[in-house]
Protein backbone atom coordinates (compact mmCIF):
# COMPACT_ATOMS: atom_id res chain seq x y z
CA UNK A 1 0.00 0.00 0.00
CA UNK A 2 1.14 3.72 -0.90
CA UNK A 3 0.43 6.90 0.59
CA UNK A 4 -1.57 8.74 -1.75
CA UNK A 5 0.06 12.45 -0.46
CA UNK A 6 3.82 11.57 -1.16
CA UNK A 7 4.11 8.08 -2.39
CA UNK A 8 6.04 6.46 -0.14
CA UNK A 9 5.02 2.67 0.95
CA UNK A 10 3.19 2.31 4.03
CA UNK A 11 3.66 -0.50 6.53
CA UNK A 12 0.58 -2.70 6.62
CA UNK A 13 -1.99 -1.39 9.23
CA UNK A 14 -0.70 1.94 9.70
CA UNK A 15 -2.68 4.84 10.54
CA UNK A 16 -0.46 7.99 9.20
CA UNK A 17 2.04 8.24 6.39
CA UNK A 18 5.58 7.94 8.46
CA UNK A 19 7.09 10.27 5.53
CA UNK A 20 5.05 13.12 5.02
CA UNK A 21 2.54 12.28 8.35
CA UNK A 22 -1.27 12.21 6.32
CA UNK A 23 -3.72 10.10 7.37
CA UNK A 24 -4.53 7.05 6.15
CA UNK A 25 -8.28 6.00 5.10
CA UNK A 26 -8.53 2.04 5.30
CA UNK A 27 -9.08 0.19 2.18
CA UNK A 28 -12.52 -1.06 1.96
CA UNK A 29 -13.19 -4.37 0.61
CA UNK A 30 -15.36 -4.42 -2.52
CA UNK A 31 -18.21 -7.20 -2.93
CA UNK A 32 -17.10 -9.34 -5.31
CA UNK A 33 -18.66 -10.93 -7.90
CA UNK A 34 -17.86 -14.84 -8.30
CA UNK A 35 -19.03 -15.44 -12.00
CA UNK A 36 -16.14 -12.93 -13.58
CA UNK A 37 -12.03 -12.44 -13.01
CA UNK A 38 -11.16 -9.21 -12.38
CA UNK A 39 -9.07 -7.93 -15.53
CA UNK A 40 -5.46 -7.77 -14.52
CA UNK A 41 -3.84 -4.61 -15.24
CA UNK A 42 -0.41 -4.18 -14.45
CA UNK A 43 -0.16 -1.99 -11.41
CA UNK A 44 1.50 1.48 -11.92
CA UNK A 45 4.33 2.66 -10.34
CA UNK A 46 3.67 5.09 -7.57
CA UNK A 47 3.97 8.67 -8.18
CA UNK A 48 7.77 10.43 -7.33
CA UNK A 49 7.87 12.53 -4.91
CA UNK A 50 8.45 15.96 -5.36
CA UNK A 51 9.25 18.39 -2.20
CA UNK A 52 7.13 21.26 -2.17
CA UNK A 53 8.31 24.52 -3.35
CA UNK A 54 8.74 27.08 -1.11
CA UNK A 55 8.38 30.72 -1.64
CA UNK A 56 11.70 32.50 -1.99
CA UNK A 57 11.88 36.30 -0.16
CA UNK A 58 14.42 38.49 -1.27
CA UNK A 59 16.70 37.81 1.91
CA UNK A 60 17.32 34.28 0.74
CA UNK A 61 18.09 34.89 -2.94
CA UNK A 62 21.99 35.60 -2.11
CA UNK A 63 24.32 33.84 -0.67
CA UNK A 64 24.87 33.74 3.29
CA UNK A 65 27.40 36.69 3.84
CA UNK A 66 30.87 34.92 4.25
CA UNK A 67 33.26 36.45 7.51
CA UNK A 68 35.44 38.84 6.08
CA UNK A 69 39.46 38.35 6.40
CA UNK A 70 40.88 41.91 8.71
CA UNK A 71 44.37 42.57 7.62
CA UNK A 72 45.85 41.37 10.93
CA UNK A 73 44.19 37.96 10.49
CA UNK A 74 46.24 35.11 9.54
CA UNK A 75 45.39 33.40 6.10
CA UNK A 76 44.36 29.73 6.98
CA UNK A 77 45.11 28.53 3.12
CA UNK A 78 46.99 25.19 3.40
CA UNK A 79 50.58 25.39 2.75
CA UNK A 80 51.72 23.99 -0.76
CA UNK A 81 54.94 21.42 -0.67
CA UNK A 82 57.29 23.81 -2.23
CA UNK A 83 56.35 26.19 0.92
CA UNK A 84 57.09 23.47 2.99
CA UNK A 85 59.99 22.06 1.25
CA UNK A 86 61.21 26.22 2.25
CA UNK A 87 60.25 25.88 5.51
CA UNK A 88 62.37 22.87 6.44
CA UNK A 89 65.63 23.84 4.01
CA UNK A 90 65.78 27.06 5.90
CA UNK A 91 65.08 25.64 9.32
CA UNK A 92 68.50 23.78 8.51
CA UNK A 93 70.62 27.21 9.10
CA UNK A 94 72.02 27.69 12.24
CA UNK A 95 70.78 30.29 14.52
CA UNK A 96 68.23 31.29 11.91
CA UNK A 97 65.66 28.62 12.77
CA UNK A 98 65.02 29.55 15.86
CA UNK A 99 64.92 33.02 14.88
CA UNK A 100 62.55 31.61 12.23
CA UNK A 101 60.16 29.69 14.89
CA UNK A 102 59.75 32.18 17.12
CA UNK A 103 58.80 34.95 14.35
CA UNK A 104 56.38 32.50 12.41
CA UNK A 105 55.10 31.45 16.00
CA UNK A 106 54.34 34.81 17.49
CA UNK A 107 53.60 37.11 14.24
CA UNK A 108 50.71 38.86 13.57
CA UNK A 109 50.19 37.53 9.69
CA UNK A 110 51.61 34.46 9.53
CA UNK A 111 49.79 31.45 7.81
CA UNK A 112 47.35 29.40 10.42
CA UNK A 113 49.20 26.55 9.15
CA UNK A 114 52.65 28.06 9.50
CA UNK A 115 52.24 29.37 12.78
CA UNK A 116 50.81 25.82 14.38
CA UNK A 117 53.58 23.91 13.12
CA UNK A 118 56.25 26.79 14.18
CA UNK A 119 54.39 26.41 17.87
CA UNK A 120 54.78 22.33 17.53
CA UNK A 121 58.26 22.99 16.92
CA UNK A 122 59.51 25.13 19.73
CA UNK A 123 57.34 22.91 22.27
CA UNK A 124 59.02 19.58 21.35
CA UNK A 125 62.31 21.75 21.03
CA UNK A 126 61.86 22.27 25.26
CA UNK A 127 60.98 18.70 25.81
CA UNK A 128 63.90 17.49 23.76
CA UNK A 129 66.27 20.13 25.46
CA UNK A 130 64.71 19.37 28.91
CA UNK A 131 65.17 15.84 28.15
CA UNK A 132 68.71 16.19 26.90
CA UNK A 133 69.48 18.15 30.20
CA UNK A 134 68.23 15.36 32.31
CA UNK A 135 70.04 13.02 30.36
CA UNK A 136 73.47 14.92 30.66
CA UNK A 137 73.33 14.94 34.19
CA UNK A 138 72.74 11.25 34.51
CA UNK A 139 75.79 10.45 32.50
CA UNK A 140 77.82 13.21 34.23
CA UNK A 141 76.80 11.34 37.56
CA UNK A 142 78.00 7.58 36.64
CA UNK A 143 81.00 9.00 35.22
CA UNK A 144 81.96 10.65 38.05
CA UNK A 145 80.91 7.48 40.48
CA UNK A 146 83.11 5.56 37.97
CA UNK A 147 86.14 7.66 38.18
CA UNK A 148 85.73 7.90 42.21
CA UNK A 149 84.82 11.33 42.23
CA UNK A 150 88.11 12.85 40.60
CA UNK A 151 85.67 14.31 37.71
Amino acid sequence: MFCEKCGKELLEGAKFCGSCGAKIEPEQPAPRVAAEPPPVHPVPPPPAYTPPVQAVTPRQAYAPAQPQAYPGQPASEPLSVGQYIGMFLLLCVPLLNIILLFVWSFGGSVNLNRKNFARASLIFSAVMLVIWIAAGGLIAGILSEISGGFY
